[in-house]
């Protein structure tokens, strides 16, 4: 089983249609609104709408937006009894999703383009995947999305899902098992490593690029995180 996979950006319009094969739709930057007749709802970082073959739906992407588009003849079991069409997609799923864009910026061959496409679908399939999050705390992950060196007050933070400060936390809470603050670290400690392993940016730029202005501040977050330096993280 295999996956026929694209870059799409959109300008502003609205697009309905259905198509004979099954397609996921996976943000890279930007959101987009869409309506189907299993429900409707919002798709930001973190998230991906399942479109099952024969299934009506419209599409209202934001504008400058680009997603990650995946056609393929049949959903892998767990995507294929979905009470709802948008869900929630695992670390794994949305790193791959950043390298093929980067590959699919440049001609390939059709032996890489079909490898991506055959382990994107083995990504998928080891993968679980939960309901989708309530579209107030999908406005939050959005929001931190943007720019993760920066660290936002629980007021902020509140203001974009417009609760309140109490709301937001017990609500955050609920969606994802974590506080915010825990969920900022998770994403700022995954991206570094991934910029440690797999680039020769200096480690006090990928601090920098993470939120810490303090280089041993960030090396002692690090080693607690995963339990090994930020040198040996480039290493391995």
């Amino acid at each position: 089983m295999s996956a026929k996979l694209f870059i799409r950006s959109f300008s502003f319009a609205t697009y309905t249609h259905l198509h004979d094969y099954s397609q996921l739709v996976i943000p890279i930057r930007g959101a987009a609104d869409n309506f189907t007749e299993m429900g409707s709802g919002r798709i930001g970082p973190g998230q991906c709408i399942v479109f099952p073959k024969g299934c009506e739906h419209r599409f209202v992407p934001d504008e400058n937006s680009s997603f990650l588009v995946a056609d393929m003849d049949e959903l892998p079991p767990s995507l294929s009894c979905l009470s709802h069409p948008v869900i929630s997609i695992p670390p794994a799923l949305q790193l791959f999703c950043g390298y093929v864009e980067k590959q699919l910026e440049y001609p390939i061959s059709n032996h890489l383009y079909e490898s991506m496409g055959s382990m994107f679908m083995s990504i998928l399939e080891e993968q679980t995947f939960i309901p989708r999050l309530d579209p107030r705390i999908a406005r939050v992950l959005e929001y931190f999305e943007k720019d993760i060196s920066v660290t936002p007050s629980l007021a902020t933070l509140a203001q974009v899902a417009c609760l309140s400060v109490s709301q937001l936390k017990n609500l955050f809470k609920k969606e994802t098992g974590q506080t915010t603050s825990q969920y900022l670290l998770s994403i700022r400690m995954t991206k570094a490593r991934g910029l440690l392993a797999h680039t020769d940016t200096p480690v006090n730029i990928v601090a920098n690029s993470v939120g810490y202005q303090d280089l041993s501040a960030f090396s002692h977050r690090f080693s607690v995180y995963f339990g090994h330096s930020p040198s040996n993280s480039r290493h391995q």
